[in-house]
């Protein structure tokens, strides 16, 4: 499965953030549809380098939710970290 890379964005935990095409669209079609993929994108980038507070949610992978209040509303960047808390597992080879 080859996933089409929009964006790299390093957010305010120094962490790069990758924005792939289909989740970029998804957002502009559902939440934005009358943005250019530029503002939108340009929305995103503020959030993850400026947010007004960051929580993390641990279900079945790591979430960080960055919100920013801006201009009466709270814009909201939902990022799934994979692979962020891998412990390494010692055994013993046969």
């Amino acid at each position: 499965m080859n996933k089409k890379v929009t964006a790299v964005i390093t957010d305010v935990l120094g962490d790069r953030v990758v924005v792939l095409t289909e989740a970029l669209g998804h957002t502009m079609a559902r939440h934005f549809p009358l943005f250019p993929e530029e503002i939108v994108l340009e929305l995103v980038e503020r959030v993850l380098r400026d947010p007004s507070e960051v929580f993390q949610e641990q279900k079945k992978h790591l979430f960080h939710l960055f919100y920013r209040f801006d201009s009466l509303h709270y814009l909201l960047v939902t990022v799934r970290r994979k692979h962020k808390n891998l412990k390494k597992v010692h055994y013993a080879k046969s």
